[in-house]
This record gives structure tokens, C-alpha cells and sequence, in this order.
């Protein structure tokens, strides 16, 4: 695949559909997290496969009631996208979440596996928090 289109690629996955998945998470838009989704999912972290978009909704519905107390939003640092295959690109994601103070209340890492589905565009079906601590920088 030419350098320049797995280029386009990248930068579509993590400057577009990244940023409105994230857009999505503060906003509590559960519908709108899910259309960034190809099911079945793997949630890796928790070892749960969503088989459905709805299983999807209701992950990240658990997933916020159990955020840490006072969060307001997310702000994303280092992000690094490698690829897999023509259709495939694995992200790597620094976050923090800041309650409405601003004051930092977790960092995190997480790393989500997009593929291209026809007819859908790129899509994600794979996601894991990974210890930001062990790691100085997202590793692909």
C-alpha cells in the first residue's frame, strides 16, 4: 500500500473518528460511542465480548457509572497508530480525566484495533486500558 494512503488512513482514524468516539465518552452520547463499534467486541480489560451494538451501549453505560467520582472530561495526550494489514490499525491512546476543577483525577492508556468494514468504514472491535506507569510511552 502506498506510504501516503496508509498516511490518509491513520490520520482519518485518529484525527476524525478517535476524536468524535472521545467527543462521544464526555458527552455520555452512548448511541453515537457504539457507531464507532463493529461488533462482536472485545473489551480485553474486563475479558467481555459485546456481541451486539446494544451490548456495546450498555459496556460503556456500566463503564460511566463507575468512573472515578467528579468526572467531567477527558483530554488526550500521546497517541501513536500503527498498521496491521491494509485493513487493520491498532491505536494507542494517553488520557487524562479532570473533574469540573480541573484537577486531574486518573491517567490512563488504552489501545483500540480498527478495521475496515465495507460498506461501514473504519471501525473498532477491540479495546484495552493499559498501565500507564509500567510504560513511558504508548509501544506498538
Amino acid at each position: 500500500l502506498h506510504l501516503s494512503l496508509r498516511r490518509q488512513r491513520q490520520m482519518c482514524i485518529r484525527d476524525s473518528l478517535y476524536t468524535d468516539y472521545n467527543t462521544a465518552f464526555i458527552k455520555n452520547d452512548f448511541p453515537r460511542i457504539a457507531s464507532h463499534f463493529e461488533a462482536p467486541v472485545n473489551f480485553a480489560s474486563n475479558g467481555i465480548i459485546a456481541q451486539t451494538e446494544k451490548d456495546v451501549v450498555e459496556r460503556y453505560k456500566v463503564m460511566k457509572s463507575t468512573i472515578q467520582e467528579g468526572y467531567a472530561y477527558s483530554v488526550t495526550g500521546d497517541v501513536t497508530i500503527k498498521r496491521q494489514s491494509d485493513n487493520s490499525y491498532l491505536l494507542c491512546a494517553d488520557f487524562t480525566r479532570f473533574n469540573k476543577q480541573k484537577e486531574v483525577l486518573f491517567e490512563g492508556r488504552a489501545e483500540y484495533q480498527w478495521i475496515n468494514i465495507a460498506d461501514r468504514g473504519w471501525k473498532m472491535n477491540y479495546l484495552k486500558g493499559i498501565d500507564r506507569g509500567s510504560n513511558s510511552a504508548c509501544l506498538l
